[in-house]
């Protein structure tokens, strides 16, 4: 099997990968002399037995400052320095001598794994093989198992309990495969001719196929056909204390067949927390009388965006059940109506770049595969056994970078359900489900919240239609029999991130091309 020569070396985007030398290896295995599970003499043996390779130029009964400087030193001359870092992780519990050495070897790591890779496919750049680790990190080594030993056939890879994809990956460069070229090559050809990986199209490459094409913008929604008339208002805070300032903008087409545009919008400053909806629900009402809706198949959405703690300082999760003038219908029965994390919508919040960039992962993937995981943090999380045989419950933060999760609940009567939303959009996961009710069972069964375990497969068509759903059982579109109803549905707010704009884009239009309406 022969690789394609054909994939161009592309420059390296991004910060320049830190320079590797040798004081920082000193500097690792200084570290580790505070590290428990190295220093300690029980664990020696241990350690050493999980690196045969490595073993017989270390003695076991020195000093910890020579130990710790060999066990460096020969894990480095036989490239598993990953491997070792993986089992001191492993045996160390997260203490903070060992997120010190964490910190020192990761550089050291990713030098010792781009080594690797390059050395198995040649023109592979630094920037596609971060393209992949950033991907297969996200994935168990036992989701790749039975293709991994296929590949292998008789030769050990070097494993940890903690390995995830991207570690088989980076072994298999070091295992001789089929006409003289590395095992890697023949793994890389079986997953990208799958083409369940976003990097498949590269890996397809460098296993002996075409040349990847470069990536286009991640995929979303589809703002053709059936795409709400929208009103979108940014929440922000105003110059004076507890006064809050209203950016807002209806979202429409012009005539039939229109892509939506950004049209009227206006600003309403010194608004009180406790008008803040009441406020939405009378800009609702210009959508409501606007003529351009009717090209939207009669979907109205209120996209309501501001900051994390603002949302939850103000208590915004109560917003659907408010309205406009007295006796108006409450909002979440007027028209859909979401949340969006202004953190995620503002480019320069570099602290969310990941989280933007895995939001087009997984909405990619939920559209490819035509379903995505719902993970429901009202069923208690699952718990692990380390080696020594103490167990401790999974975090939520483990399991939330896996990309096939699409949608998470939070019922609010948990603790921390505010830090689990925050969690999520950090991450990217596109819709969150939370409950304003101190009490309940969730959202109901239409999502089997509650109902049949802690991850439930849901269908791209049934998370995409969550919005619509929600305002049906609202105004009465569904009733309780209805397979479709969600119980107490006031009580329940969706952070719900698509692909559709909250700005207009760049640069600002101007004056003459937007109609402002009064305050």
């Amino acid at each position: 099997m022969s690789r394609a020569a054909g994939i161009e070396d592309q420059p390296l985007e991004g910060p320049v990968p830190p320079r590797v030398d040798e004081a920082d290896y000193a500097r690792l295995a200084k570290a580790l002399c505070s590290v428990t599970c190295v220093t300690s003499p029980e664990y020696h043996e241990l350690l050493l037995g999980k690196l045969p390779r490595v073993r017989s130029g270390i003695n076991r009964n020195a000093v910890p400052v020579v130990f710790t400087d060999a066990l460096v030193g020969r894990c480095r001359e036989s490239r598993l320095l990953g491997v070792l870092m993986r089992w001191i992780g492993y045996w160390s519990d997260d203490s903070r001598s060992w997120r010190t050495a964490a910190l020192i070897a990761e550089p050291l790591v990713r030098e010792e794994e781009w080594a690797q890779v390059s050395q198995a496919i040649p023109e592979a750049t630094r920037q596609q093989v971060d393209t992949v680790r950033e991907e297969l990190v996200l994935y168990d080594a036992a989701d790749f198992r039975e293709i991994a030993d296929r590949v292998r056939g008789a030769r050990p890879i070097d494993r940890t309990p903690s390995d995830r994809a991207w570690h088989t990956f980076v072994a298999l460069a070091e295992i001789p495969g089929r006409e003289g070229e590395s095992a890697l090559v023949e793994f890389c050809a079986i997953l990208g001719a799958r083409g369940a990986l976003r990097c498949a199209a590269l890996l397809e490459g460098w296993g002996g196929g075409s040349a990847p094409e470069a990536p286009g913008a991640p995929p979303g929604p589809d703002a053709g056909e059936d795409v709400p008339a929208r009103l979108v208002v940014h929440v922000e805070r105003g110059e004076e204390r507890d006064r809050h300032d209203l950016r807002y903008w209806t979202v429409l087409r012009e005539h039939g067949g229109d892509r939506p545009d950004f049209c009227d919008s206006g600003t309403r400053k010194g608004v009180t927390p406790d008008r803040i909806a009441d406020s939405v629900g009378v800009l609702l009402g210009l959508v409501e009388v606007d003529h351009r809706r009717e090209h939207h198949r009669g979907r109205m959405r209120v996209e309501l965006v501001a900051e994390l703690d603002l949302l939850r300082e103000l208590e915004a999760d109560r917003w659907q059940e408010a309205g406009g003038a007295a006796g108006a219908p409450p909002l979440g029965a007027r028209a859909e109506v979401v949340y969006r994390a202004a953190e995620l919508e503002d480019p320069s919040r570099r602290d969310y770049d990941a989280g933007r960039r895995a939001l087009g992962r997984r909405w990619a993937a939920l559209l490819r595969c035509g379903s995505g995981v719902h993970l429901d943090t009202a069923h208690e999380a699952q718990t692990k056994e380390r080696l020594s045989g103490r167990t401790y419950r999974e975090p939520l933060e483990d399991r939330l970078p896996d990309d096939r999760i699409a949608i998470l609940s939070v019922p609010s009567h948990l603790d921390d359900c505010h830090q689990s939303v925050r969690s999520a959009i950090r991450f990217g996961v596109p819709v969150v489900v939370w409950r304003s009710a101190d009490n309940g069972r969730g959202i109901g069964p239409w999502l089997n919240l509650g109902k049949t375990g802690r991850e439930v497969t849901v269908s791209s068509e049934k998370l995409q239609s969550i919005p619509q759903v929600l305002h049906k059982s609202r105004s009465g579109g569904v009733s309780p029999d209805d397979s479709g109803y969600i119980e107490e549905s006031f009580e329940v707010a969706v952070f719900y991130h698509d692909s559709l704009p909250v700005l207009p884009d760049p640069p600002p239009l101007t004056a003459s091309s937007i109609r402002t309406t009064p305050r």
